[in-house]
Parts: structure tokens; C-alpha cells; sequence
């Protein structure tokens, strides 16, 4: 392996070239097409086995996701005195959008909003002899909006949306069973409710504030440089790459791909797609996907859970990981994250997958979705790091080629 300083300089000067020449890259755009160009030449450099496989999605059904089931609930709460039934289906509407579409990363609203094209980039390396296993390590290229109430509040921003989901899941409840009582009776059973219910209408009309800041600043019209979001994890790829090219680094009974994911940020919809397109040959795979490794202030943690909590990764990758990163020498944390990352979508249908990240003791980056997330506030440490147990995982894992499963 070339030395540190020659590791370092080469992903940033990938990461310079990218953020100097393309910019900014929102899902869909004319700058994230470039960027995936960009790594699928840097790729044909080093096999001739590279592909750019288009896609479709609705980008726009991403900012909506955080002002639609607001808007609806600031309009169910206006219409429960006067129109129960009307009231119920705005509040349900917006706890469906947030369950579906901000939760679970479902496509409920996407067909409301105009198709456009992305695309994912594909680098294929196979070993020497007969292939046993498939490693995936992936990445993603596309940036996003600055997100204004992140960069003030940091972790508190997971407040304001557990305000915004409890009280539209509240709102749901009680004009539900606003409209089961006005039908079942008998009158004073349904007036008693209505005291009830009062109390925790107060306690809605009292989030209204803390909703409307969200509305307003859980997501700008600025988009950011993403040097660490995600070029740290592109760098990475881009010297795997080479690294791979090398008939003795080749493992010896492993196939790799390396695999960079467009529209990462609108809500993993690039990985969706690929997961639907390789379903056959992914059965068995074992995927590694890196994601803002290079922050200053962070340390690596391997990622145990996503989506505060709700979606569990792989624990047999995550002991891999673990593993390679002992016999590297390498500092390693474990667990969960409050966000999602691409292994989100292979976790979800079955597929054995871990993230590689790099946060501060609190699990967040300072300048996670952020202006201020350019190439200066890089840690060569983290990016040399990362790298190093990329090598050593596929070495690790390699050694264990035959054995059923990821371990």
C-alpha cells in the first residue's frame, strides 16, 4: 500500500476536482450526472469492467416530505371544530406521509412530482481463480441542501421532527375518534370526549411555533459542496479502484463491486434501484458502504441501526468490520445513527449490510448538511483510516471465502 501522505493527496485531489470543477451535486442535476461520468472514467482506468446504469425518481416528493404533513396538519387542526371527517383525512394524510415517506423511505407522494433521470456507477473486479463470494463496497455522489436547523440546533433538530410526527400521530387519533362518536353517540358520550380531547388540542395548538420554524428551515434552496457528504466515500472508491487493479491485491476468491449510488440525499432512491435491478446476483452479497468517513472532530463507528433505531444492519457485518479493524490497528467505534444511509435499502430486503461512518461523541458531524462541508474541513487521519480497513475488510473477508454467509 502507497504511503500515507500519497493515499491522502490522491482522494483529495479527487475531491478538490470534484468540488472545483462540478460543484454542488442535487439529486437529478446536470452536475451530479457529471460527477457519476467522472467516477465511471476514473473506474475504466482500472478494469474494463464499468457500467452507468440510468434510473428514474421523483426528486421533488423529497421536500415535500418534511412541508406536506406539516401544511396538512396546520389544516386539520384548523378543521376539527367544523369539519370532522375533513380534519381526520388531512391529519392521516400527514401521518402516512411521514410514516411512508420520511420513516421508511417508501415513494408514497414520489408520482406527484415530475420523473428524472440519475444514475448509478458500477466497477466490477473478479479474483484470479473461481469466485465464492460477492463484496460490495459503495458509496454515493450526489450532495444535498443545506439543512438551516441542523447546522443551529444540531441533535435538537431530531426534537422538532419528533414534535412533528407525535403531534400529527395525535391529531390522527383524535379526530378519528371524533368521527366514531359523532356516528356511534350516544350525545353525551361524545361531549364528554370533547372535554377529554380539549386538553390534548391545547397541547397541539402549543406545537404550532415549533412546526412553523421547522416548515420554514428544516431545508434551504442552497446546495452544499459535500466533501465529506459523501466525497470522502467516492475518494475511497476511486482509490479502491486502483488498489484492485493490481493483479496481487486482487483477492483471491472474492468478486468485488465497487458501486457509487445517485440520489442518495432524496432519499435513498439510487440504491432502491439497483437493489431491484441485481436482486439475482446480490443473494449472498455482503455490502460495506461508506458515508461522510473524513470529518474533522469524528471518529469511525461501525453503524449498527439507522432510523433512530428502527432499522437493525447486519450484526454478522458488523462483527466483520470489527474484526478488520483489529487486525488493522485501526480505532473503531459501534453503533446506531438517527439518519439513513444506503445500507438502509439493502437491509430492508434482506441483504447482509453495514455503514462506515466517522462522528463526534454525539453521532453527528458538524457540518452535516451543511455550507460549510468543503474539502479544508477534511481529516487526512480519517480518510487514510477508512481506506486502510476498506483493505482490511476485503483481506479479512476474503480469508473467508467458502463459509456460508457473511461471517
Amino acid at each position: 500500500m502507497e504511503s500515507k501522505e500519497e493515499t491522502t493527496r490522491k482522494m483529495r485531489d479527487h475531491i478538490r476536482w470534484i468540488c472545483d470543477r462540478i460543484g454542488p451535486r442535487p439529486p437529478c442535476s446536470d452536475a451530479e450526472a457529471r460527477c457519476a461520468e467522472y467516477i465511471r472514467n476514473e473506474w475504466a482506468k482500472h478494469t474494463d469492467q464499468t457500467r452507468l446504469e440510468t434510473f428514474t425518481c421523483h426528486p421533488g416528493a423529497y421536500r415535500a416530505t418534511f412541508r406536506w404533513p406539516i401544511a396538512l396538519f396546520f389544516l386539520a387542526l384548523c378543521l376539527y371544530p367544523f369539519a370532522p371527517f375533513l380534519s381526520f383525512t388531512c391529519s392521516a394524510g400527514s401521518t402516512l406521509i411521514l410514516l411512508f415517506n420520511l420513516i421508511l423511505n417508501r415513494e408514497l407522494i414520489d408520482r406527484a412530482f415530475p420523473e428524472k433521470k440519475s444514475s448509478n456507477v458500477i466497477a466490477k473486479f473478479e479474483p484470479a481463480g473461481p469466485s465464492d463470494r460477492l463484496v460490495v463496497l459503495s458509496c454515493h455522489h450526489d450532495s444535498n441542501f443545506a439543512f438551516p436547523i441542523v447546522n443551529r440546533l444540531g441533535s435538537g433538530f431530531s426534537i422538532f421532527m419528533a414534535i412533528v410526527v407525535l403531534s400529527s400521530a395525535l391529531l390522527t387519533v383524535l379526530t378519528l375518534l371524533r368521527v366514531l362518536f359523532s356516528i356511534t353517540g350516544p350525545a353525551a358520550f361524545a361531549a364528554g370526549y370533547e372535554r377529554v380531547a380539549l386538553h390534548f388540542l391545547v397541547w397541539l395548538a402549543a406545537t404550532v411555533p415549533f412546526q412553523f420554524y421547522t416548515f420554514f428551515r428544516a431545508l434551504s434552496d442552497e446546495p452544499v459542496l459535500g466533501a465529506n457528504d459523501n466525497l470522502s466515500g467516492v475518494a475511497n472508491c476511486l482509490l479502491l479502484a486502483e488498489h484492485l487493479s493490481r493483479p496481487e491485491a486482487r483477492p483471491r476468491k472474492t468478486t468485488v463491486w465497487l458501486v457509487s449510488f445517485g440520489c442518495e440525499e432524496c432519499g435513498i432512491r439510487g440504491s432502491k434501484r439497483f437493489i431491484k435491478r441485481h436482486r439475482e446476483d446480490l443473494r449472498g452479497a455482503s455490502v460495506l458502504n461508506l458515508d461522510m468517513v473524513g470529518g474533522k472532530g469524528t471518529r469511525l463507528r461501525v453503524v449498527t441501526k439507522e432510523e433512530r433505531n428502527l432499522i437493525r444492519l447486519s450484526p454478522a457485518m458488523v462483527q466483520l468490520v470489527e474484526e478488520a479493524a483489529s487486525e488493522a490497528d485501526i480505532p473503531l467505534q459501534k453503533g446506531p445513527i438517527i439518519a439513513f444511509t444506503d445500507a438502509m435499502a439493502f437491509a430492508l430486503k434482506g441483504i447482509q449490510a453495514t455503514t462506515l461512518m466517522a462522528l463526534d461523541e454525539r453521532g453527528l458531524v458538524d457540518t452535516y448538511h451543511s455550507l460549510e462541508d468543503r474539502p479544508e474541513r477534511l481529516d487526512d487521519n480519517l480518510l487514510f483510516d477508512s481506506y486502510r480497513l476498506c483493505l482490511a475488510f476485503l483481506k479479512h473477508i476474503d480469508a473467508r471465502a467458502g463459509r456460508n454467509g457473511p461471517g
